[in-house]
């Protein structure tokens, strides 16, 4: 899933919850929850990707759109304060799996020199290992990310 689809979802449930460290820690299982639904998370997203396989410009760019929507909703949302220090925990719970283990810039390094990394590695991939093509694979996403946009202004 694509950072601002997981990081509304942890927002309204820190929101929702109230309370930080368990916005934080149910902000990593929603993590897992939604990466289990089938979905694309770009371009490069293909089932015979390999991680060695050079990331293209569009996956690049794909990422800095989603981080960029993400900066923006965040902000309107704080902007209508509706963001917590509950619901900021949430979303930090939510992100935290992928800045781990899926920034190509270190992520390699990181699980050579802490082996539960690689492990982990192991389970968040074979989680994510039911994929759909492009546009239905975002689309999925979107339409969670609107859903919890939508409750975050509602509840």
């Amino acid at each position: 899933m694509l950072l601002a689809t997981h990081s509304l979802v942890g927002a309204f449930i820190g929101k929702e919850i109230g309370y930080p460290p368990l916005a934080f820690l149910l902000g990593i299982i929603s993590h897992m929850l939604l990466d289990a639904i089938p979905h694309a998370d770009g371009p490069d997203d293909k089932p015979d990707q390999k991680e060695s396989d050079p990331i293209s410009f569009d996956q690049y760019a794909l990422v800095a759109v989603d981080i960029a929507m993400g900066l923006v909703v965040f902000i309107y949302l704080g902007s209508k304060g509706e963001l917590s220090t509950s619901a900021i925990w949430g979303a930090i719970g939510s992100i935290l799996p992928d800045a781990l283990d899926n920034v190509p810039f270190y992520s390699g390094k990181l699980r050579s020199i802490f082996s539960p990394l690689k492990l982990f590695h192991q389970f968040h991939a074979r989680i994510q290992r039911i994929k759909l093509s492009m546009i239905a694979g975002l689309a999925v996403q979107y339409a969670i990310a609107l859903i919890f946009f939508i409750l975050m202004i509602l509840l």
